[in-house]
């Protein structure tokens, strides 16, 4: 606050003070009235090259000022859209009457908790229309005496919606897989056998065949069984067959087998033997975790060796692939930079509940997988 300059309370300035709170409402100054042991003090940033009332008025997210009462003493007309009203209407109004009620005691541990850090966390607040609206909140202080608390309120049902969506869309392209495995083994892969047996009966009745013409068609027998091989293997990583057969550790297994041999990466493997059957949606999520954590650490690691431990304790699974390599990239304040496949798959375990979290330094990356798991999953499994 140290650009700011103080309008004191006196009535020398009374009339002047309610001309700047008129504007204050209306979004036309940048400026913040205070309530305090005093009364009102008015705060402008007369140094500001761009006013910040500008930047948070023309916000597309939800924005408050709270006095030390928690009172609304300002809002940014995204913030006035959410509730369905005017930000005028907002002005000195408690935000926890807009709280749903049994959610109000989560607001307040946040609201307290931030006169020691920024907080943040997710309350349901009531519109004027009295719909229930689900938020993300985010609170921290704007004065030096902390009696100023600055809110940014996030609508989450678009981010809901949208998740919801890519759900829908990872299970689509989940069957799509299965289909596609389905048709390249039965269909493509029949037609191959049936070309190799074609092969190898010509081969034998071919006693006439000059020297070269034996060789191209010996070449041709040993390309047709690589092409079969290739298929078989692109049809297994599309959806393993052992995942509906024999449960999530058998799809692993092979899967970690055939990816170290392929990659030249060395994988340790540490896996229970009493891990229960899944749900489909839970197994083929966990498989698809290290199925894209594996092809990234090939792909942009550099390292040349990987843990890859699953374990399961009190009613929670636990995934962990950790390797060597060079570490992620990362965005402004140390935040890991994900790709759309890592994002795709924390989207997928939360909609099963469950986390993934991403830890990475020069040293290599640890990616740790949790999803709650229960008897009710093992029997779904079935």
């Amino acid at each position: 606050m140290g650009n700011n300059s103080v309008i004191p309370s006196n009535d020398l300035i009374r009339d002047e003070r309610e001309q700047i709170i008129e504007a204050i409402r209306s979004g036309c100054v940048d400026a913040f009235v205070i309530e305090d042991h005093d009364g009102q003090t008015i705060y402008t940033l007369n140094s500001a090259d761009l006013p910040y009332s500008t930047l948070v008025q023309r916000m597309q997210q939800g924005a408050a000022m709270l006095n030390r009462n928690g009172e609304i003493i300002y809002a940014n007309p995204s913030l006035a859209a959410l509730f369905g009203n005017v930000s005028e209407s907002l002005i000195g109004v408690r935000l926890i009457q807009f709280v749903h009620p049994e959610d109000r005691a989560a607001y307040q541990q946040l609201l307290d908790g931030v006169q020691l850090h920024p907080t943040e966390g997710q309350v349901r607040l009531r519109r004027f229309d009295e719909s229930v609206l689900p938020t993300k909140v985010s609170f921290t202080t704007l004065s030096r005496d902390s009696s100023v608390i600055g809110v940014l309120v996030t609508d989450l049902t678009t981010e809901k919606s949208n998740a919801e969506l890519a759900s829908r869309i990872q299970s689509v392209q989940d069957e799509e897989r299965r289909s596609i495995a389905r048709e390249l083994h039965d269909s493509v892969g029949q037609l191959l056998a049936a070309i190799t047996m074609n092969l190898s009966a010509l081969r034998k009745e071919a006693t006439n065949l000059t020297p070269s013409l034996t060789a191209m068609l010996d070449d041709s027998n040993v390309m047709v069984g690589q092409v079969s091989k290739e298929i078989r293997t692109i049809s297994h990583l599309l959806h393993p067959p052992l995942l509906d057969v024999a449960g999530l550790c058998s799809a692993i297994r092979w899967y970690v087998d055939g990816f170290a041999e392929r990659s030249r990466i060395r994988i340790d493997l540490d896996m229970p033997t009493d891990i229960p059957r899944l749900s489909s949606d839970a197994e083929i999520a966990i498989f698809r975790v290290v199925q894209e954590c594996l092809t990234n650490v090939y792909r942009h690691s550099g390292g040349d060796t990987c843990v890859v431990k699953l374990s399961h304790q009190n009613e929670q699974l636990r995934l962990e692939i950790r390797d060597n390599g060079r570490g992620m990239t990362k965005r402004s304040q140390g935040v890991v930079s994900s790709g759309v496949g890592l994002r795709g798959m924390q989207e997928r375990l939360r909609q099963l509940g469950g986390t993934l979290e991403i830890d990475s330094c020069e040293n290599g990356t640890s990616i740790i997988a949790m999803l709650p798991i229960s008897e009710q999953d093992s029997q779904g499994a079935a």
